[in-house]
């Protein structure tokens, strides 16, 4: 059975949440404050984290590095604070989603189950044909076995190219989440970042074995491919 932990201070919220996922299978730690979250004595990890952001006595913001301290699990926030900056502040700081509330139980549900599919299937171990994996708690990636290195942005960006493949991602979008500031549309950090880690991949002794690497897409962003011969 999949554990989550919710930390919502909203008792009636609360509740509904906890009886509807109980009925979908899943089980819950439930903490309505800060102080009861950090005074828990823990015996299961959980698979999932929905925790809102304005409680009674601290800040889920705050919250946050300790919940990634503590935890490996994925962490979606779960709150009214429904402006721009909030929302790209959550997932800057590492959330897998923003969800404002109010919310449908049932696309509660949806984003639950899709987050944790992703998760596990991002974090599985390689199966002897595996192509790309990519380990979000070491922040390490492999092609074909063979480890990349990559530093803590070069590692983000691949692992967002990955979460939105086949899709491009805007430079903007790109920008936002990895840099960690609204883009200017001047800026060339990214740029230069991609430049960097395309020589990395380049340099692994696997061109005979498949073909990888991250195309521009005019007008579109950034995009993985990756196709073996």
């Amino acid at each position: 059975m999949q554990h989550l932990f919710l930390i919502e201070d909203d008792l009636k919220l609360a509740n509904l949440i906890s009886k509807f996922l109980n009925k979908q299978g899943y089980s819950l730690d439930v903490f309505n404050t800060v102080h009861a979250y950090l005074n828990f004595e823990q015996t299961v990890q959980p698979t999932l984290i929905i925790c809102d952001i304005m409680l009674p006595d601290g800040d889920g913001f705050e919250l946050m590095n300790t919940l990634k301290q503590k935890h490996t699990c994925p962490i979606i926030f779960l709150t009214a604070l429904d402006s721009v900056d909030s929302q790209i502040k959550g997932l800057n700081m590492g959330a897998y989603d923003y969800l404002v509330k109010p919310i449908k139980p049932e696309l509660l549900l949806a984003k639950v189950k899709n987050i944790i599919a992703h998760n596990n299937k991002l974090t599985e171990p390689d199966a002897p044909d595996d192509t790309l994996k990519i380990d979000n708690h070491k922040q390490e990636v492999y092609l074909l076995g063979t480890a990349l290195q990559v530093n803590e942005n070069e590692f983000e960006i691949i692992a967002y190219l990955a979460n939105n493949a086949p899709k491009p991602v805007s430079r903007e979008v790109l920008f936002e989440h990895v840099i960690g500031r609204e883009y200017d549309g001047l800026d060339r950090a990214i740029d230069l970042k991609i430049s960097r880690l395309r020589k990395k991949i380049k340099e692994l002794p696997i061109s005979e074995r498949v073909s990888f690497d991250i195309k521009s897409i005019r007008g579109k962003g950034y995009s993985l491919d990756i196709s073996k011969p």
